[in-house]
C-alpha cells in the first residue's frame, strides 16, 4: 500500500492511520503512518496544527481552530491505538 504522509493532509494523515489500525491492517503504510505523526507534532503545543485547504480561515478563531483540534484528535487516537 502506497500512502504519501503530507503535512497539507495533517486532519488526513491521523484519520487514515487511525482506520488502518482499527482494521488490523499490517503494512509499512502504518508504521511510516505513525512516525509521520510523531515527527510532525508541534513541540509547543502538543498540537497538529492544520488548516482548510477550501477556505482561508484566522487560525485563531474558533472555526479556524477546528481543522487544528481535528487534526490533533485524530492523531492521539491513532498513536493511542498503536499502543
Amino acid at each position: 500500500m502506497l500512502l504519501r504522509w503530507r503535512p497539507s493532509g495533517r486532519l488526513r494523515n491521523g484519520l487514515i492511520v487511525l482506520a488502518l489500525e482499527e482494521n488490523h491492517v499490517k503494512d509499512d503504510a502504518v508504521t511510516h503512518g505513525i512516525a509521520w505523526l510523531k515527527a510532525n507534532q508541534d513541540k509547543t503545543t502538543g498540537a497538529w496544527p492544520a488548516w482548510s485547504l477550501n477556505k482561508n480561515r484566522d487560525p485563531k478563531s474558533n472555526i479556524g481552530q477546528f481543522m487544528s483540534d481535528a487534526a490533533t484528535s485524530y492523531a492521539v487516537l491513532a498513536l493511542d491505538a498503536q499502543r
